[in-house]
Order: structure tokens, then C-alpha cells, then sequence
């Protein structure tokens, strides 16, 4: 192939003035022959204008313009339009710079041209171009480089697959290997998960001794037998790292035969400590499990519901031996055997219940009773848990124990509850519940019912004569008569203390018929009490009051019915007792009374109607030396009322405590203001202090606190407490009496000898007097019991040296009597009548 630079030369040569025109003709056979397109090109007018071009430039496809002489370069590479290559040209005809390239020019899916162009300008100006056919060369590059860019998706995809594969093998902590041998040689590849699991460097080629060079030794025969024999079977040892640690791996061998006679051995490995921890955990936790199972008081079940409504027992506790007196084994196989032992009268609940509860899905509790092989009668209960797996069928986890101690204890708070402890009858509570039930029902049937409110008379003489026991006999008998007198439907229950209530159902609707029925029921029990009791070997007689009110004709509350049959049974003791008395309106009327008669004593106290009067206490002188305040009640329409109507109703309504501080606040008052005169600041004032208000929890800081703010001073304030106060808490009364009397309180013991006396808590409290009742002042001087009771209360005080005040002194006969046996204090209407300051 003739160069560039010759023909070059050549056309340098060939100049139209000097070269003959044969030798141009053979010049131009010359360049024709030539394969390689040639064409010179002449700068003009910014242009690049054809001069001449050989035969392969006219033929080669893709030159356009190029037979025509003087065509524009640009037509002549109209293929090539959106490429620089005229530009490129006529920075060659410009600058006289070598160029060089190639040229290609596509459209989608298909090459149209591809020429390496060369251009050099020549010493007149021109410019030679020469163009070559690159086509299938650049077919051939474009091709490999496509094979090169599928070649390098190919190789990036294996990376990724094997970086894939890589993670994927250390996160399932699994490896993998092959072994392949020849007869000339054995190689052993290691995956990097194998690497990683056996705590080696990441290599892919590695040394057969090596490869089995953690396997504990008492586990080398284990994976040994497993590659030779090649079946595909799981085979698990244990592997020292490098660094120590010992783990568990299990693997599976695979043998492979190629044509060419080669032995291929392929292995996964994966390492399972940690599954093997777990499962030695579960083993524990099962063991444990088990362990305690054994030992709780009951066992545990696992119960299945197929989907073909089939159920089974999959599991059951060793207990269920000692429960049921069943084998586990004998359950599992046939469930049933358990159904067995329970009642017949609870097994459709239980199995009701059972099936309820898998269906819905909802806990199972239920409470049944079994017949044990010794014939006795036990409680079970069973809980269970259910859920439903994923192939649909239903699971219950469960417990069954043994809750016939529960079940007793139950019964036995259900008869401390709702029974008397020691007559066995229903108590107030059941009683109340039962009257309720009763009320409604009458309303439903309109048959009337009847309330028998009975009380024993002089219950307390025979608890004080013959001792509690004795009483708690006589209740006993008490309870087995009434009960012995009355239908089996009706209810005697003990309502407290010596106080019993018979309770008539479905008596007659008519009114009067019903009451007879009442009555004759009452009537017998009356002549079954009047009856001699057998107590402690010897005969004892004990009479009832009974009242009665019959109820289903009205509506009335519970605690109304009680109320009328109460206040009736004190209308059958009014009338001399041992006899029945049914509910009179005129007794309700009385009750009304008093509780009217408690609303104008909260309005009277709101209202200061109540006044405090003071009577004189003088010496054996007829001296004044004192006075005690007493409470009077100026009604704005009663007029004066006695301190006998409304004194016990403050006790019971708990009014006294405003009361009696109204009291104390009063007479502080008035000790402060005779303070302030000579002839009467040495006076005293008793109040009368009532046992619910002293045991008040701030009782004694009430009293500082009104002396303080009435600036009273407490040597002169002396507070009259009653014996009542000995039958509480004595400990606490001393240490409240102590208290005050540090502040110079002083206390003086009122009404002595009416109520509880006892001389060994006398002699403890810090008394300074007490007073004689006025009861034996009254017949002093006629009665000789009186007398001597008086003599007595005198002796007494002198010995523990305590100050004496006779109450009720009236005549001067009872003044000398007490005169001459020592009193030298007192208080009467001799002396004084109480009256305002």
C-alpha cells in the first residue's frame, strides 16, 4: 500500500505547468490504482474546495459530492455533518498540523460509516486527505467491547452473588467446602463463612490436615465415618478454635463421581452452639419444669382440638397419678379415662365449659368434683390457656389442683360469715339478706310473712350468777327449741346476745288469718322456752319476750321491719315479760316522739336554748365552796324539759359531745369571772364529763385548750366522771386523768356506788372526791342498808383519803347523820336548788 507522505510527493510533482500531460495520465492510472481514497482539498474563501480525487475515493460509498469537481468539503463528508471533521480540516490547511483520526458516524442500531481520515497540507497551500474503510474494524472493536462490558457485568454480578452468598453464609453461621482428588493430586477448598465458623484466616486453599485439625480428637472418628460413607447424613462434633473456644458444628457430606474419574467430596457446615445451648436450656428448663411439677398440688396438661374435631391429650404431668390414680401414659392414649372419675352430676358443665373454651378462645376455669379410688369426695380445679396454631387446630395449655381444702375454707368463712359461731343459725347478716329476699317475694305472691324478734328475759342475771359458759349453754338449747318449733322453711337466726328472730314465710294473704298464724307460732315457742333448761347438772327456767310485726302487706324497708318487731318484743316486756306482743302504731308514735324530740336538741344546741344552771356544794359550815354546772333545756315550745328525757338521748345520738363542750366552755366562762372578784375567786365548778366524751381522742387537749382560751384556771375546774368509765380501757383512762391532773385539773367520782366498783382500779385513779348518790341519801335515815352503805363509802374515802360530797341532801336530819359520821361536803335542796348565776 502506497504511504501518505508518497503520495504526497507525488502530488507535489505533479504541477499542471511543468509535468507533461502523459505523465499525468500516468500519474492519475498511478493514484487510481491506489486502494486508499485520496483527495486534495483547496482553501478558498474560508471554504475547503475539491481539486481531485482518485478512483477509490469516487467508489468508496458514504463520499458525497466527490465526482464534482470544486464540491464544498462539507458535502463531501455530509455523512459525518455533526462531527468536527471540516473543522479538524481547516485547522490542517491553517496551521499545516498532521491530523489524524477516525471517524464514525451511527444511527440507532446500525454503523454507518467508519473511516480513519488522515489530512497534511502541502507546500502550495492545498491539503491532502486520505480516508480508509474502518467499518469492520470498528464493528469488530464495538463487538469486544460488548463482550468486554458483558464480561464485566458478568464478573460484577458473581461478586455480588458471592458477597450475597458470603452473607448469607455468616449470618446462618454456615460454611461449606469441597474436596477433590485425583490420582496425582488433592485439593481442598474452604468457603469464607468455613473460615469464619472455625476461627481461621479467610483462605481459599487448605491443607487436608489442617481441615480436621480442630476436631476433638473422641470426635474424629464421628466425622470420619460420616465423609466416607458420603450419604448426605447430618453428623454434629465439636471444633477448637485457635483461640480456645470449643463449638459445636454439624455437617453434611456429599460424595460426587466426575466422568473423568475424579472423586469430588462436597460438606456443609453450620455451627450450631448456640442451638445446642438452647436445647440444652430447654432440656433444663423442661427438666426443671417437670421437677416442678412433680412436687405442686396438681398437674399440668397439654390438650389439643383438631381440625377434624378430634381431641387428644399430648401431654400430661406424673402427678395425675396421685390425682387420678392414672398412669400418664394410659391418658394420652385414651383422654377419657379422666371424664371418668368425675361426678356424673358435673361432667356435662365441665365438658360444656371445655369445648366453650376452644371454640371461643377464651381462659377455661371451671370447678368440679371427682370420686377417688378410696371412694372419697374431692374438689379439682382446671385452668387453661388456648390458641390456635398455625395448621389451625386449637391448643390448651393447663392446670389442674386439688382445692378441696380451699373448698372447706370456703365454707367455713361462708359459716363464720352468715352463722353464729356458737348456735349454728343464720346470723344478722344472713338474715337481713334472707328478710329482703322474703319482702320481695310477698310483693310477687301476695302471701304476708311474719318477723319474730324474741328476747330472753334476765339473760344477764344468769351470765352474772352462773358465768358465761352457763349462758352460752342456755343459748345453745335456746336455738335447738326454736328451731325444733317452726317449719323447716322458715329461718331462725340469732340476731345478737341474747336476741333471737324467726322469720314466717308464705303465711295467709289475708291480714287477720295471717297474724293468727303468727300467733300461734309465737305461742308454741313461748311453751318450748317456758320449759326447764338442763344447765351444769342443775334445772334453769328462762322466759321470752317476743315481739311481732308481719310484713308483705306494705311497703316496707328492712331496718322499718326490724324497728316494729324490736319496739314491739319491748312492749311484750313492758307487759311483764314471758308473753308476745305485736307492733302497735302507738308504739311507732313514741318513737317518733323521741325522734323529734333529737331534732329540736340539734336545732337547740344550734339555737343556745340550752342553759347551764349551777347548784351550791358547801362544807360542813354551810360555807359556799363550789358549785356543779348542770344542763337545762328552755324549749320554745315545751317549756322546760327534764335532763332525764334528753341527757340519755344525747348519749345515744352522739349530741352529748357538742354538749358537754357547750357545758365546759360555759362554766370556764364562769370561772373567769368570779375570778374577778375576791369574794368568789376561790370558788369551784364541777362538770359532769360523759364516758363517750372523755375517751374522745383529743378529750384532753379540748379541756387545756378551754381553759387556756376561757384564761380559767384549772385548780378550780373539777370534772365528775361516772364508773361507767372502769369498764373500759382503765390504762388509757388513768393516763388521761394523769394528764390533766399535772395541769392541776382535779376529778371527783359521781354517783359512787350505783354502778361498777371495783376497789383496785378505786385506789389507781387519781381522784380527789367522791360523791354519794343521792338514792342512799334519800332513806338514810330509814333504811338501814342505806346507812351502812353510806358508813361505808365514808370509811373508805377517809382511808384513801379522798374528799366526800353527799348529793340529794334534803333534811337536816340526813345533814347531821352524815355530819356525824364524817362527810363534809355537800349538795341539795336544802342548800340550794340549781339556778342561773
Amino acid at each position: 500500500m502506497i504511504s501518505a507522505e508518497l503520495l504526497t510527493d507525488l502530488f507535489a510533482g505533479a504541477s499542471e505547468d511543468f509535468v507533461e500531460s502523459s505523465a499525468q495520465v500516468r500519474l492519475q492510472a498511478l493514484l487510481d490504482a491506489v486502494p486508499v481514497a485520496l483527495m486534495e482539498f483547496r482553501p478558498q474563501d474560508g471554504r475547503l474546495l475539491l481539486r481531485a480525487a482518485n478512483s477509490a475515493a469516487r467508489r468508496m460509498p458514504g463520499l458525497g459530492g466527490v465526482r464534482v469537481s470544486g464540491a464544498d468539503a462539507v458535502d463531501v463528508f455530509d455523512l459525518l455533518a455533526g462531527t468536527r471533521l471540516v473543522d479538524q480540516l481547516q485547522t490542517v490547511a491553517r496551521t499545516g498540523v498532521l491530523l489524524e483520526c477516525r471517524q464514525v458516524a451511527r444511527e440507532p442500531g446500525r454503523l454507518l460509516v467508519a473511516w480513519d481520515v488522515s489530512a497534511r497540507r502541502l507546500d502550495n497551500g492545498s491539503i491532502v486527505v486520505t480516508v480508509r474503510d474502518a467499518s469492520e474494524a470498528e464493528s469488530l472493536r464495538a463487538a469486544l467491547a460488548a463482550a468486554e462490558h458483558a464480561l464485566q457485568d458478568v464478573r460484577r454480578e458473581l461478586r455480588e452473588q458471592t458477597d450475597v452468598f458470603n452473607t448469607m453464609e455468616s449470618l446462618a453461621q454456615t460454611g461449606h467446602w469441597r474436596r477433590i482428588e485425583d490420582p496425582g493430586e488433592t485439593v481442598l477448598l474452604w468457603s469464607p463463612g468455613l473460615c469464619d465458623i472455625a476461627g481461621v484466616e479467610r483462605q481459599e486453599w487448605m491443607s487436608p490436615e489442617r481441615a480436621v485439625s480442630g476436631i476433638l480428637a473422641e470426635d474424629r472418628h464421628v466425622f470420619e465415618t460420616a465423609r466416607e460413607r458420603g450419604t448426605g447424613a447430618d453428623v454434629e462434633y465439636r471444633w477448637k478454635r485457635p483461640d480456645g473456644e470449643i463449638r459445636w458444628m454439624r455437617s453434611r457430606v456429599r460424595r460426587l463421581t466426575a466422568k473423568d474419574g475424579m472423586r469430588v467430596d462436597m460438606g456443609v457446615v453450620q455451627d450450631v452452639t448456640d442451638e445446642r445451648r438452647a436445647a440444652e436450656q430447654l432440656r433444663e428448663q423442661l427438666l426443671f419444669i417437670q421437677r416442678i411439677a412433680s412436687r405442686i398440688p396438681g398437674f399440668i396438661y397439654q390438650y389439643r382440638l383438631h381440625l377434624d374435631g378430634v381431641t387428644s391429650v399430648q401431654y400430661i404431668s406424673d402427678a395425675v397419678r396421685d390425682f387420678m390414680g392414672v398412669e400418664p401414659h394410659e391418658v394420652t392414649a385414651d383422654h377419657g379415662v379422666l371424664s371418668n372419675w368425675v361426678l356424673a352430676e358435673d361432667r356435662p358443665v365441665l365438658q360444656r365449659s371445655a369445648l366453650q373454651s376452644v371454640r371461643k378462645l377464651v381462659p377455661w376455669q371451671c370447678e368440679y368434683r371427682v370420686r377417688m379410688p378410696d371412694g372419697s369426695i374431692r374438689w379439682h380445679m382446671t385452668n387453661a390457656v388456648p390458641h390456635r396454631e398455625a395448621d389451625g387446630s386449637v391448643i390448651s395449655h393447663g392446670f389442674t389442683m386439688d382445692i378441696t381444702d380451699r373448698k372447706r375454707a370456703e365454707q367455713e368463712i361462708e359459716r363464720l360469715a352468715f352463722y353464729d359461731a356458737l348456735t349454728g343459725l343464720p346470723n344478722r347478716r344472713l338474715l337481713l339478706d334472707r328478710l329482703q329476699r322474703s319482702i320481695a317475694a310477698c310483693q310477687r305472691s301476695k302471701n304476708l310473712g311474719a318477723l319474730l324478734f324474741i328476747d330472753l328475759d334476765n339473760f344477764k342475771d344468769l351470765n352474772d350468777t352462773l358465768g358465761h359458759d352457763m349462758g352460752d349453754q342456755l343459748l345453745s338449747q335456746v336455738a335447738t327449741r326454736l328451731v325444733g318449733s317452726v317449719r323447716e322453711a322458715d329461718t331462725v337466726a340469732r340476731f345478737g346476745g341474747d336476741e333471737f328472730v324467726v322469720m314466717l314465710d308464705n303465711l295467709n294473704p289475708e291480714l287477720q288469718d295471717a297474724a293468727a298464724q303468727a300467733e300461734t307460732v309465737a305461742e308454741k315457742l313461748l311453751a318450748s322456752l317456758n320449759q326447764p333448761f338442763a344447765l351444769g347438772g342443775q334445772q334453769h327456767y328462762s322466759t321470752p319476750s317476743i315481739g311481732i310485726t308481719l310484713f308483705g302487706d306494705e311497703r316496707l324497708s328492712v331496718d322499718e321491719l326490724l324497728k316494729r318487731a324490736d319496739l314491739a318484743m319491748y312492749q311484750a316486756k313492758a307487759a311483764g315479760r314471758n308473753t308476745q306482743r305485736f307492733f302497735d302504731p302507738d308504739m311507732q308514735a313514741a318513737v317518733n316522739a323521741r325522734s323529734n324530740l333529737e331534732a329540736d336538741l340539734r336545732q337547740g344546741l344550734a339555737r343556745s336554748e340550752l342553759l347551764v344552771h349551777y347548784q351550791p356544794v358547801v362544807d360542813h359550815q354551810a360555807r359556799l365552796v363550789g358549785a356543779e354546772a348542770l344542763v337545762r333545756w328552755r324549749h320554745p315550745q315545751r317549756g322546760m324539759i327534764s335532763p332525764g328525757d334528753f341527757i340519755p338521748l344525747a348519749e345515744q345520738t352522739g349530741l352529748i359531745l357538742p354538749l358537754g363542750q357547750y357545758v365546759l366552755e360555759t362554766a370556764c366562762r364562769q370561772l373567769q369571772r368570779w375570778s374577778q372578784s375576791p369574794a368568789t375567786a376561790q370558788l369551784s365548778i364541777s362538770v359532769n364529763v360523759s364516758a363517750r366524751q372523755f375517751r374522745q381522742p383529743g378529750f384532753v387537749a379540748e379541756v387545756l385548750g378551754t381553759l387556756k382560751d376561757c384564761q380559767a384556771r384549772p385548780q378550780l375546774l373539777k370534772l365528775e366522771l361516772t364508773e361507767s368509765l372502769l369498764l373500759g380501757d382503765i390504762e388509757d383512762t388513768i393516763v388521761r386523768m394523769e394528764q390533766l391532773k399535772a395541769e392541776g385539773v382535779g376529778f371527783a367520782l359521781d354517783d359512787f356506788g350505783t354502778g361498777y366498783s371495783s376497789l383496785s382500779y378505786l385506789k389507781r385513779l387519781p381522784l380527789d372526791q367522791i360523791k354519794i348518790d343521792q338514792s342512799f341519801v334519800r332513806d338514810v335515815l330509814s333504811d338501814p342498808n342505806d346507812a351502812a352503805i353510806v358508813r361505808t363509802i365514808l370509811a373508805l374515802a377517809k382511808s384513801l383519803d379522798l374528799q366526800v360530797v353527799a348529793e340529794g341532801v334534803e333534811t337536816t336530819g340526813q345533814l347531821g347523820f352524815l355530819r356525824l359520821h364524817g362527810c363534809e361536803g355537800f349538795q341539795g335542796y336544802l342548800f340550794g336548788r340549781p339556778v342561773p348565776v
